[in-house]
């Protein structure tokens, strides 16, 4: 029908609006991070455009549900105050009628995010943090700045007083912090020393000579002079340790028993999809109730809701986390919530039962 391929598609235009700016408003917080990491590393335009490629599928994860909400709210607070509504509903239109194109799209918008969330998002953070640790590992020799201290990588400040050539250096202070190799934390000095690095080892080699290492504890302290010292060196990205939104789904399911992060992962992954389901429900049913609320109306009513929502969320996943409650209501306690909320709200919009402005 006309009608509802008209609605549909200022529905999509509007979403895809949306979506964008999210998206673009997401990702500012990881550019700076990423900004800072690759900083003064020569790093191209490929190894840029790929990161970013990479990390859209967690911004989806979250820019999708909130796109849909605005959007919706937008375009039904728009038909709303034009009257458009009434006209629909005076042409014997029901309201599921004129809400089928929201449905429609929240729909297809769930599936397309339950593909992203369950396949996609792992890979592309696999890969992002892939591209990423190579990136520094092949500009290693561009992490060091001329009387500049530096802390890329992991458990290591290196102060480097002149670059004399591309990987070498004259007058080298390094604080290392005590790890697993290291039981004690060390000072090293010396003269000069290259960097060398190995991108499908994923090694990073700094060999120095003419120096001291100097170790200290509370009731020791000792030095030993060379002449020649190699020092590995590693990212602090931390290539080492899997994070959950790193690993694949079917790994999750098989031990979202034996630990609570990926159990919390792996109901975040569904649950955050099917919000597409939720909202797509709840936006027409409260656009129906609220008047002629317009485009400002809808935009800020579906802030307030999306604001309620996430605060529900980070605050259910952090009770998960810390064993307060199980892992599958601190993901989906939000949607339990809404979902209900949902349900009543559509259930008398269908029924054309007038309810308490609000």
């Amino acid at each position: 029908m006309i009608i509802h391929r008209t609605i549909l598609k200022e529905l999509f235009l509007n979403f895809i609006i949306i979506v964008f700016s999210l998206s673009v408003i997401l990702f500012m917080e990881k550019f700076v991070r990423i900004t800072r990491l690759l900083m003064g590393k020569g790093a191209d335009l490929n190894d840029v455009l790929r990161i970013f490629i990479y990390l859209q599928p967690s911004i989806l994860l979250l820019s999708v549900p909130m796109a849909i909400l605005i959007a919706i709210f937008i375009t039904y607070g728009r038909m709303s105050t034009d009257s458009e509504m009434v006209v629909l509903k005076g042409c014997g239109m029901s309201f599921l009628g004129i809400s089928r194109a929201a449905l429609m799209l929240s729909t297809v918008l769930f599936l397309a995010l339950l593909f992203v969330s369950l396949y996609l998002l792992p890979r592309g953070m696999v890969s992002f943090k892939k591209v990423l640790y190579e990136t520094i590992i092949r500009k290693a020799s561009m992490t060091f700045e001329e009387e500049a201290f530096s802390d890329v990588f992991k458990g290591n400040v290196i102060y480097v007083k002149e670059v004399s050539l591309a990987n070498h250096f004259k007058g080298i202070f390094i604080y290392r912090e005590a790890d697993q190799t290291v039981k004690e934390p060390m000072v090293i000095v010396a003269e000069q020393g290259m960097i060398s690095s190995n991108p499908e080892e994923g090694l990073i080699n700094l060999s120095m000579h003419n120096g001291f290492i100097h170790t200290f504890n509370k009731n020791t302290s000792s030095e030993i002079i060379f002449s020649k010292y190699d020092l590995v060196l590693t990212s602090g990205i931390g290539t080492e340790k899997t994070k959950p939104d790193e690993v694949k789904t079917a790994r999750l399911w098989k031990g979202r028993k034996k630990i609570t992060h990926w159990a919390i992962e792996l109901h975040r992954r569904m649950a955050l999809p099917f919000t597409c389901i939720i909202f797509g429900f709840l936006g027409p049913a409260l656009s129906n109730r609220m008047g002629k609320i317009g485009r400002l109306g809808g935009l800020s009513l579906s802030l307030a809701i999306l604001i309620f929502y996430y605060l529900f969320l980070i605050i259910g996943e952090s009770l998960a986390k810390t064993g307060k409650i199980p892992a599958f209501w601190g993901s989906w306690a939000p949607n339990l919530l809404f979902g209900a909320l949902a349900a009543l709200f559509f259930y008398n919009a269908y029924k054309d039962k007038p309810i308490k402005r609000f």
